[in-house]
């Protein structure tokens, strides 16, 4: 049974959404297994856009307080509503949910080291 055009198309996003899907699960399991690391370059950023003073303690326990929660909680709920969408056949939504973690973090990278009086 040859694919309609309408058929093809809906299919065609699927690699794009699987792509986004396996970047933030290897994204959010980086930061899990290497936080310390991951703080280096990202604690300067997370505290100058979340207005709020991060400690600077290397503690794990610390993985679990706001702001640095956001920084792999978020994947990872992306990843499981996209999940969520992708089983519900809805590519346009699932292609958005997993971007915007990743588009957020970029922005918020790029913003930090862009704009004079940053804080750095």
């Amino acid at each position: 049974m040859p694919l309609t055009y309408h058929e093809h198309g809906r299919y065609r996003k699927l690699p794009v959404v699987r792509a986004l899907l396996a970047t933030n699960l290897l994204f959010a399991i980086a930061i899990l297994v290497a936080w310390q690391w991951a703080l280096l370059y990202v604690l300067g950023p997370i505290t100058w856009a979340a207005d709020q003073p991060v400690p600077h303690d290397r503690d794990f326990i610390h993985i679990f307080e706001y702001p640095l929660i956001v920084f792999w909680a978020g994947p990872a709920m992306a990843m499981a509503f996209g999940w969520v969408m992708i089983q519900g056949k809805h590519h346009k939504a699932a292609l958005g949910i997993l971007v915007l973690p990743l588009l957020i973090l970029a922005i918020m990278l790029t913003l930090y080291w862009t704009v004079p009086n940053a804080g750095h």
